[in-house]
């Protein structure tokens, strides 16, 4: 288990660097507002506090998990049963059934973790 949990967080690291490259960015008003209604003025307004953890033992994450308006996004790496990897985001919305899409490759798991992002920063 811990052999596998190793080859996911590899695989995860460009993610958790990418993480790690915008989460100074400011959130949107509009976004804290949804997200945290009536206290949104006390968070702080970088995209660090959207994190709502990482995914995976500390020290080797495979993922992370961030708060959304009306739910959250689950971005992982898992491995199938032939060692081949899967990159998964999972949109997890309150009240309704997850949403999950699976990537072909890091590349565009990236993708569309930076384009979610751009959806949530001010630019």
């Amino acid at each position: 288990m811990r052999k596998t949990h190793e080859s996911c967080a590899q695989l995860a690291a460009p993610l958790i660097r990418a993480f790690r490259d915008v989460e100074k960015e400011f959130v949107r008003i509009s976004v804290l507002k949804q997200i945290w209604p009536t206290d949104y003025h006390r968070r702080d307004d970088r995209v660090s506090v959207l994190l709502a953890g990482m995914l995976g033992p500390e020290d080797a994450p495979y993922g992370l998990k961030l708060i959304v308006p009306y739910g959250y996004l689950h971005f992982e790496v898992t491995l199938k049963s032939d060692g081949l990897p899967v990159f998964s985001c999972i949109r997890d919305t309150q009240g309704q059934r997850p949403m999950s899409m699976d990537f072909p490759d890091v590349d565009r798991w990236l993708e569309f973790f930076y384009k979610s992002i751009a959806d949530l920063v001010e630019l």
